[in-house]
């Protein structure tokens, strides 16, 4: 294929602004990856609050079956020592008493353990409103990370496509069938379609050149390939998409 060294200094350019768009996407492919590890924080916050939370509930509602379980005792204390006037033999007397006695044993060992889950409760619903304001704070700040996030987005996709625009332009002014050659090869290597020959070597994969193929590069009327990584050679100082 037959070129000129201006052609290749514009598919420099491309390449310059190809990496340039390659950094923005990238950055891009990032931000919904950290959008959603900020999300999993996030939940991560909520199930502890919600943890804290359950275990308030837990704890209140056996202290509660506990009252009830003692209550229950005590109204049968007051039944059964009702029932004493009522009994017509002293087995039965003995055995009621009995009943009293174990009902109190009952409610003395049941206000023992609604006296500690009292207390249980009671740290447990202060640990479950600390958890609530942390959370509020921690899923505000978790929420601006996200916003900034987003409004980074948008200013890379804003980016990126004046980068593509440029692209697109700086396309129109190379041969197309050089152009098409390029993009394949850039394709098929990382990114990176040309490379730039130090003194006989390919820049890019360091491997020696062949002499003749040095000399027509510095020539410049020739499309020359890398006789390694396929890559099109050239011998023009370095130029940036700004330029």
């Amino acid at each position: 294929m037959t070129i000129s060294k201006d052609d290749l200094g514009k598919l420099i350019l491309v390449q310059s602004v190809d990496s340039d768009a390659d950094a923005l996407k990238k950055r891009l492919a990032q931000i919904p990856e950290d959008i959603a590890a900020i999300r999993a924080d996030t939940e991560a916050g909520k199930a502890a609050m919600e943890a804290a939370k359950k275990k308030s509930q837990e704890l209140a509602l056996k202290r509660k079956d506990k009252e009830g379980e003692m209550a229950a005792k005590e109204a049968a204390i007051k039944k059964h020592q009702g029932d004493i006037n009522a009994v017509k033999t002293n087995e039965a007397f003995k055995a009621l008493l009995k009943e009293i006695e174990e009902a109190k044993k009952g409610v003395s060992e049941a206000e023992t353990v609604v006296l500690t889950l009292m207390d249980e409760v009671d740290a447990a619903v202060k640990a479950e409103k600390a958890a609530a304001a942390d959370f509020k704070g921690f899923e505000a700040k978790q929420g601006e990370m996200i916003k900034s996030l987003e409004a980074r987005k948008a200013e890379l996709e804003g980016q990126l496509a004046g980068v593509e625009g440029r692209r697109k332009d700086l396309m129109g002014s190379v041969p197309a069938e050089l152009a098409e050659r390029y993009d394949k090869i850039r394709v098929r290597r990382e990114g990176v379609g040309l490379s730039r020959i130090e003194g006989n070597l390919c820049t890019e994969c360091r491997v020696t050149l062949p002499p003749q193929v040095v000399v027509n590069v510095k020539k410049g009327h020739t499309l020359e390939l890398c006789t390694s990584c396929q890559r099109i050679l050239h011998d023009i100082p370095t130029v940036t998409s700004a330029a």
